[in-house]
């Protein structure tokens, strides 16, 4: 129940920690408290970092006692665990507002414009640094979020990321969601067995290469929609013309 929130927060041993192994739990709190929360100051972290046995379950009761925890950790362990995580991801939520508070995204209506190069305008693009840490780190931080696999080029994964929010967050695609209903199970494809068209003698790339296809054929019925709708809209600007007799010509 944990796991959420131990690869949100990046923990070496999100997938292997066992809470209830008082080694895994101790090593745990050790680093929330030294990496994320740091709510001691570094020479009274000694008890969680040095006590063993009943003397650091008193410790780690007494640290949650100081973070406000509303739970027990003898009565209700699970729930104060939980807590604890949840307060380290808010602890380090925190932390990135701060850092990145230099960026003005322009969301409030009190922020400062933002200033442009000469001869760049509002629709020119902002000049960003691709390499920049804060934009790596960003552009990492949404692809986690979105679960987009990351590219060594962030460029690459923020690419992936645009799509997948034109994809799955625009306004037609949340309503078209909302019309099906969240309990409607996922449609799946089977892909093997299909003629992707051509023979690369191996059968997993075959599946990749149908995949790709497939995914290549789903993007030409978009465009080609695309296509229909701009031709529509022409001909509702075209095909009715307004005719004055009296002049005996067409047209306005």
């Amino acid at each position: 129940m944990f796991r959420r929130k131990l690869r949100a927060l990046e923990y070496h041993s999100a997938d292997s920690i066992n809470p209830l192994v008082s080694e895994d739990l101790k090593a745990l709190v050790v680093w929330l408290e030294d990496q994320k929360i740091r709510t001691y100051k570094i020479e009274d972290r000694a008890p969680l970092r040095n006590a063993t046995g009943e003397s650091w379950n008193a410790a780690f009761k007494k640290y949650l006692e100081d973070l406000s925890c509303p739970h027990d950790s003898d009565t209700n362990f699970s729930a104060a665990v939980d807590w604890l995580l949840g307060y380290a991801v808010q602890c380090e939520f925190e932390d990135q507002r701060e850092q990145n508070s230099d960026l003005k995204c322009g969301l409030s209506a009190e922020a400062e414009p933002l200033a442009f190069p000469p001869g760049a305008s509002e629709k020119s693009s902002l000049d960003v640094d691709p390499k920049s840490k804060v934009f790596c780190d960003s552009v990492q931080t949404l692809a986690r979020i979105l679960m987009v696999t990351n590219h060594p080029d962030p460029t690459v994964t923020l690419e992936a990321v645009r799509l997948v929010i034109e994809e799955k967050l625009s306004q037609s695609a949340i309503q078209v969601a909302k019309s099906k209903g969240s309990d409607k199970k996922e449609r799946k494809f089977k892909v093997s067995g299909k003629d992707c068209g051509f023979n690369v003698g191996d059968p997993a790339l075959e599946e990749a290469a149908t995949a790709l296809r497939l995914l290549h054929i789903r993007e030409l019925r978009t465009l080609q929609t695309q296509i229909n709708q701009l031709i529509v809209t022409a001909q509702a600007l075209t095909a009715d013309p307004k005719t004055d007799t009296s002049l005996r010509t067409v047209g306005t």
